[in-house]
């Protein structure tokens, strides 16, 4: 991922109706979802330090993950399922749009 991403809990009230029908969010959850899910003790660690209190805590990346960006493995389906539905979607409108909207007056 590059650029500025801001997490879902903290995104201002007014503008949660854009995250969720926005395809690009299921397709960062799915990814982060995908790549980074751990079980067992092979997960990669981190040693986290609350800004607030200055506390450190250490915790696998899934983990802070998960936390962060309130991403649930279990949910995979789901995003992929929005993904496929959005293609098929944009498919259809742009189909209607060749077929029936004719710009050109004769």
């Amino acid at each position: 991922m590059c650029g500025f991403t801001i997490p879902a809990p903290m995104i201002p009230i007014w503008w949660k109706w854009f995250y969720w029908i926005n395809p690009l969010a299921y397709a960062v959850n799915a990814m982060l979802s995908s790549q980074n899910y751990c079980v067992g003790s092979e997960c990669s660690v981190l040693v986290v330090t609350n800004q607030a209190t200055g506390k450190s805590q250490v915790m696998t990346v899934w983990d802070n993950l998960s936390s962060t960006y309130e991403l649930s493995y279990e949910h995979i389906w789901l995003w992929v399922g929005v993904l496929i539905f959005a293609i098929f979607l944009v498919r259809a409108v742009t189909a209607y749009g060749l077929t029936f909207v004719c710009y050109v007056k004769r």
